[in-house]
């Protein structure tokens, strides 16, 4: 059986391997054991008994709100689930996203064209309606209570998704951003776009890293996965690729989507190799990146781009 680990990051600031997909260093969710307990990211409900072991480890009882940085089944699909477990618990996402919760239907069924019924029923699990008047509608300079005058300041960060936010630790330092700076797994400490449809638009993406640098976080809190202290260097690197894969991508012209997406996986391994990185280390994050949804959201930003 896998152990649920939450380490400490800083105090009453826990960072929690939630065992995603029933394997370590997936999803990273983060809790604030403060006065007015907070738990940023949930993952999805096929896994979630994982975190809710790591919540009972840590003696966990009641938490005050479940925020979410965005509504993507990785990140809020067992959230129906948890607000369940904690009864008294708000639910926090942006308002964009904020109706998907309540009625799953629509997000549900969009997945489904992406992942497959059966594979998202069976490795990520059914999603939970959740009751409207437990939602915590969050947007642009919201703040979330920790208590003790402590708050999470959000930031709405579109470009990887509309209803993205990202939350901000001014006590601890953690920027906790979610997918919108991309994946960084501990293993190879680089970091790699995600660039899902409908929503993905590289300039806003660019935008909202510009954004997060202005804040000067400690560290950035990946839900893929995990902190990261080379704050500068990271955002600076996660701009640098989005506009490589936006490159490589639109000169694909001649390519259908099933062989544009071996290119691009072809291109970034070439380039990682060049880069310095381990074969171990890649070959970890290209299982862990689903390859076809990054090509085709690069493609629908470009013709969506070229249209206005």
């Amino acid at each position: 059986m896998p152990i649920s680990r939450a380490v400490q990051l800083a105090d009453k600031l826990y960072a929690i391997d939630a065992w995603m997909e029933e394997g370590p260093e997936r999803l990273s969710c983060y809790l604030f054991d403060t006065p007015e307990r907070v738990l940023v990211e949930v993952g999805p409900s096929a896994t979630l008994h994982h975190l809710s072991d790591a919540l009972d480890e840590l003696g966990i009882d009641d938490i005050a709100t479940i925020v979410v940085t965005h509504i993507h089944i990785d990140h809020a699909g067992g959230a129906g689930q948890l607000a369940r477990r904690y009864p008294r618990a708000r639910i926090g996402v942006h308002s964009s996203g904020a109706r998907h919760l309540v009625s799953p239907e629509r997000l549900w069924s969009s997945a489904v064209g992406v992942f497959g019924e059966e594979w998202l029923t069976s490795t990520w699990g059914q999603m939970e309606p959740i009751a409207e008047e437990r939602l915590m509608v969050l947007d642009e300079g919201d703040r979330v209570p920790l208590g003790g005058g402590r708050f999470l300041d959000v930031m709405h960060t579109p470009g990887h998704a509309r209803h993205h936010i990202v939350f901000h630790d001014d006590d601890s330092g953690g920027m906790f951003v979610g997918d919108s700076v991309g994946l960084c797994y501990p293993h190879g400490h680089f970091v790699q776009p995600v660039t899902p449809p409908p929503d993905f638009d590289a300039r806003l993406v660019v935008e909202q890293l510009h954004r997060m640098a202005q804040r000067n976080p400690r560290f950035l809190g990946f839900a893929h996965f995990g902190p990261d202290y080379r704050v500068a260097e990271t955002l600076m690197s996660a701009e640098t690729r989005i506009w490589d894969w936006v490159r490589i991508v639109e000169g694909m012209t001649n390519l259908d989507d099933k062989a544009a997406t071996e290119e691009l996986r072809r291109w970034s391994r070439a380039q990682y190799l060049d880069l310095g990185f381990t074969e171990e280390d890649i070959v970890k994050y290209e299982a862990k990146t689903f390859w076809p949804m990054q090509v085709a959201g690069i493609r629908r930003w470009l013709a969506t781009r070229q249209t206005r």
